[in-house]
């Protein structure tokens, strides 16, 4: 019985070719967008979790004021592994933040990313050694790893075995400091710990050892541990013990609270960050369904729109005695088939344009393709395919009475026209849906790109590290460096700071007071040619203090504000006013304008910049930001390169630059991928729609050709026939916008107010989309129209 249900279901099929293909090509797209979504999902919702201890781990970070940071004192973990047994681990974590980290062996490798761990976190996140265990005796203090790629370049292919630990030269040939490292990282899965080089050592406090460094801080707790009950107690401790540290004191979290958030949060949603990556899973996962959705929907209606060519077979079918079981089988059969057909097909069309994803996600998609994972969510996809494309159809068709299949059509019910049209109105929705969000995400990356950011990043090259290597006090040699840069007429202007825009960490907050008031704000340390340099714009006073000036005063300190600071100073008049912090008094010499130099998802920090170390001996200004005079890169990267050569230390030790802009595009990698899969899903969804209303037309056609015969032979013209036939696609375009514009609406302006700084919703934006989607209903509908207006009425009524 069932090998004949599927040779009458395929051929069923092979006797309607036209629709069997068009129904293949729509629901191979609907795979494809569900497919390759789901890859980005799969991957980005793997991290981690392969850890035993997953549901077990988390971080404990600081908030104060609604701001959130996880940079911790370092002895906060050992003083909560010491006071709670119900944490069974508890390490820390910083990732290296001075750009490269440069070893010698047989060649000179730039470790572009490297952390330190103690040895708790690397027990946390299960970072294991090639080489047998991480500790191979009670005397081993540290085990510091390397990837098995530059493994391969430091040592010689008998050395990899790491039989004993190696001790090779870093940071400088010369500089008589060696790194130990005791073997290969061993391979891991998608991990937040993730990088070619790992140090694991023990680390000290900020008390007793004077570590001028902050942390991030994870603890593995216990089976069933009260994660409330906890952080309530490790906050009593850290207001206890540690916030009133001299070390502490002046940062802006001094007096938070302990947050703790879990490992399941921290790659996509983590408090202390963005939730940008959250909301694009979520944004393309529910993409993905809407696609697979319009598929089945396309799909369902051509399956009703075929109905009335089968009413003699479903009538005779059940003469014969079929049940109306029987005939939803049959009917989900032939759908299945269709499904299972589409489906490698779409897996397919991914393996053929892999190099083309790897582009636009940024990551090999391929790779995961034809994982278990995959091939299960496709098999899910095909079973929840065919029952919402099969379903609805099937229980009508086989609930009809026989006597109404005997008359031969159903074109006329209308439950069936319902249908049909509420079908193509959910497509056409969601094609003007996508098209409008398409267009909006394009427009928000343009005026990212585009609009002014406070400074400019064209131009300037960021050579990080470098001043590791000169004594960066005020008028020491770094300065002199800068100075000889500038000489030459490639080189516009030269200047350090503590941090660099777009680059690494946020600079740090720490509490300023004016008029008895504390403020929270972001402090950089900076030279005098700072702002020319990154062309920030000057609203009140004079920023380009000079250096003679600062050696002079050498008991005062002055600082720069920006506009936010300004204001959240309340001062009308900043110019000369004195701020506190870091234990010294600031006098205001000039206010700046703001400069989203971390990108437009959070608005501008009050900030300060001073010029002077005052606030810890953690804030190095080693990064060298040189700006070029147009079209005079090369040659900059070259006059910095000779002069570089000129310092003892640079032996085998090439520069580690970037340029500004290309660092500030990358902080909105996230979003640009998401205008990509907008990009893919929006032209699949018209693709979907335009297959929909090409075989609604043709099928509309079909059932109103002698009708439209009868009104030629009456004089009607092509234009009102054209009119006649299409006028039902007109009114559903109509319906359409009506939904498909408050609903876009809804969703833009929610995902827009994810930006601190974004576009202004315009009404052409959903016109266009409009306009678009018009434009391609006529060319979809217009052939089959106007060749049937223009048919000769004798072909269609010769056998009235």
């Amino acid at each position: 019985m069932i090998k004949n249900d599927w040779k009458i279901a395929w051929r069923n099929l092979w006797k309607n070719k036209t629709f069997s293909i068009l129904n293949i090509l729509g629901l191979t797209l609907g795979f494809t967008g569900f497919i390759l979504s789901y890859q980005y999902i799969n991957r980005e919702t793997s991290y981690d979790k392969w850890n035993p201890n997953y549901d077990k781990i988390y971080q404990i970070g600081l908030e104060a004021d609604g701001a959130f940071t996880q940079e911790t004192p370092p002895s906060l973990a050992p003083l909560i592994k010491e006071n709670f047994p119900e944490v069974e681990l508890a390490g820390r974590r910083l990732i290296y933040p001075y750009g490269g980290y440069p070893i010698f062996g047989e060649t000179t490798v730039y470790m572009k990313t490297a952390a330190l761990l103690d040895s708790s976190a690397a027990e946390i996140f299960q970072v294991k050694s090639q080489n047998g265990p991480l500790f191979k005796s009670k005397d081993q203090k540290e085990a510091t790893l390397v990837n098995e790629r530059d493994a391969k370049l430091l040592f010689k292919p008998e050395d990899l075995a790491f039989n004993e630990p190696k001790k090779l030269p870093m940071l400088a040939v010369n500089s008589g400091m060696e790194e130990t490292i005791y073997g290969i990282i061993q391979e891991r899965k998608m991990s937040m710990i993730d990088y070619d080089f790992i140090f694991i050592k023990e680390i000290g406090d900020e008390k007793a050892d004077g570590n001028p460094f902050t942390y991030q801080t994870f603890i593995q707790v216990k089976e069933n541990a009260n994660i409330e009950a906890l952080r309530e107690k490790i906050n009593n401790l850290y207001q206890n013990k540690i916030a009133n540290n001299d070390r502490v004191r002046s940062s802006a979290f001094a007096k938070g609270r302990i947050y703790i958030d879990p490992l399941a949060n921290l790659h996509l949603q983590p408090k202390a960050g963005s939730n940008t990556p959250y909301l694009i899973v979520w944004i393309i996962g529910i993409l993905s369904i809407i696609i697979l959705v319009l598929a089945s929907a396309n799909f369902a209606n051509m399956i009703m729109a075929q109905a009335d060519q089968r009413v003699k077979e479903l009538a005779i079918k059940k003469i014969l005695g079929s049940s109306r079981l029987a005939i939803i089988s049959q009917l989900l059969i032939e759908v299945l088939i269709l499904t299972v057909i589409a489906a490698p097909l779409s897996l397919i069309a991914l393996a053929i344009s892999g190099n083309i994803l790897q582009k636009w996600f940024n990551d090999d998609l391929k790779n995961y393709l034809f994982s278990q994972k995959t091939l299960f969510q496709l098999s899910l996809a095909v079973v929840a395919t065919t029952l919402l494309s099969g379903i609805y159809p099937a229980i009508v068709l086989s609930g009809y009475k026989t006597i109404h299949l005997l008359k031969g059509s159903l074109t006329m019910t209308a439950q069936k026209f319902t249908f049909r049209n509420a079908l193509l109105t959910f497509q056409v929705v969601f094609a003007i849906v996508f098209i409008v969000g398409m267009l909006v995400v394009q427009q928000q990356i343009k005026y990212i790109r585009d609009t002014d950011k406070g400074f400019e990043p064209e131009q300037i090259i960021s050579f990080n590290g470098i001043g590791l290597y000169y004594n960066g006090a005020i008028g020491g040699n770094f300065e002199d460096f800068q100075k000889r840069l500038m000489n030459d007429p490639s080189i516009v202007s030269a200047t350090s700071a503590t941090n660099v825009p777009s680059y690494g960490e946020r600079p740090p907050k720490k509490e300023f007071f004016s008029n008895s008031a504390k403020f929270d704000m972001e402090h950089i340390v900076i030279d005098p040619r700072y702002f020319e340099t990154l062309k920030i714009e000057k609203i009140a006073g004079e920023e380009n203090i000079s250096l003679a000036q600062i050696l002079k005063d050498s008991l005062s300190n002055y600082a720069v504000i920006n506009e936010s600071a300004a204001k959240s100073l309340g001062l009308t008049n900043p110019i000369g006013a004195k701020i506190a912090g870091c234990d010294v008094n600031f006098e205001i010499i000039a206010v700046v304008k703001d400069s989203k130099t971390y990108g437009f998802e959070n608005k501008v920090a009050p900030t300060v910049y001073s010029y002077k170390n005052e606030c810890g001996q953690r804030i190095f200004k080693i990064a060298l930001m040189v700006r070029t005079a147009p079209g005079m890169a090369d040659q900059a990267i070259k006059i910095v390169e000779k002069e570089w050569q000129k310092n003892e230390l640079s032996k085998d030790l090439p520069l580690d630059y970037r340029f500004m802009d290309q660092q500030y595009a990358s902080l909105h990698a996230k979003q640009e991928e998401m205008q990509s899969a907008f990009n893919i899903f929006s032209i699949i969804a018209v693709i979907i729609a335009s297959l929909g209303l090409f075989s609604m037309s043709a099928f509309q056609v079909t059932v109103k050709r002698k009708e439209m015969s009868v009104r030629k032979v009456l004089g009607a013209s092509i234009n009102a026939i054209f009119f006649q036939l299409n006028k039902p696609f007109f009114k559903i375009f109509g319906i359409a916008c009506l939904f498909a514009i408050p609903l876009a609406f809804l969703m833009i302006r929610s995902w827009l107010n994810n930006f601190a700084y974004h576009i202004e919703i315009q009404w052409w934006y959903f016109a266009f989309a409009a306009v678009i989607v018009f434009g391609i209903i006529l060319l979809t509908i217009s052939y089959q129209a106007i060749k049937a207006a223009k048919e000769n009425p004798v072909d269609s009524l010769r056998d009235e």
